[in-house]
């Protein structure tokens, strides 16, 4: 009995076989173009709903270049606030003094320029809380209304974490932005701090923040209030009234 030739090296070229390599080459395919995707929309998230300075969606809000937020007419009386979001003394400011300002500022008869620092950024469990929550709150001023930066700032300050290790993620800060009336922009802003760039521009923000004090006085604390550039007594209850006139 002849032996049959050795036919196994052209099973490859069977038309069972050649089907199963051009699965095998889609599949490949398919998980060359998703895994692109995801790179994509990592980088893609990374840069989600930037705050670029100068830019806001109410006329009544100004981010300088300097990341100072200027809220108000521009030909009204104008106060500057030094203050930082982990101080629970800028905490007590904001419960006396805040709804006040807000209303004044929103009714024409104020102006009142921002100046948030970090320097308490050490007394937070990230290390990093004071500097967070200058970014939250950047995204709010470019990319909400003035009536919603009042709510939210003052929700910040209510839900103030405490000093020694008390925190609050970019999460759960666009939470609390989202309960007092942020829109969808901001909110996602908030969330994306820590990788669209907010963080660095806060973090500079408050560099700038802690020269422009210096300016005015020699003693770095929160909060201080200026007024034609002048330190506000603010022990004396009627200095926003007299301000104001």
């Amino acid at each position: 009995m002849n032996a049959k030739p050795h036919k196994s090296a052209k099973v490859l070229q069977t038309k069972k076989n050649n089907g199963m390599l051009i699965t095998v080459i889609a599949l490949i395919a398919v998980a060359v173009v998703v895994l692109g995707g995801v790179v994509w929309m990592a980088q893609r998230g990374s840069e989600a709903n930037p705050i670029t300075f100068g830019e806001t969606q109410d006329e009544l809000i100004e981010i300088t270049d300097a990341g100072v937020i200027a809220v108000g007419e521009a030909d009204a009386p104008t106060i500057q606030v030094w203050e930082d979001y982990m101080c629970p003394a800028c905490g007590s400011f904001e419960a006396q003094y805040g709804a006040s300002i807000a209303e004044a500022v929103q009714n024409g008869d104020l102006r009142a320029e921002f100046h948030t620092l970090n320097f308490l950024n050490g007394q937070s469990g990230s290390g990093e809380y004071s500097t967070r929550a200058l970014a939250a709150t950047q995204c709010v001023a470019a990319k909400d209304t003035l009536p919603v930066f009042f709510e939210v700032k003052a929700s910040f300050f209510t839900n103030q974490p405490g000093e020694g290790g008390g925190d609050l993620s970019a999460r759960e800060l666009a939470s609390l932005a989202e309960d007092a009336g942020a829109n969808g922009d901001a909110v996602e802003c908030i969330s994306n701090v820590e990788t669209n760039g907010g963080m660095d521009k806060a973090a500079d923000s408050a560099d700038n923040a802690q020269q422009s004090i210096r300016d005015i006085t020699s003693q770095v604390s929160t909060p201080t209030v200026a007024h034609n550039g002048e330190v506000v007594e603010i022990s004396n209850a009627s200095w926003l009234v007299d301000i104001i006139g």
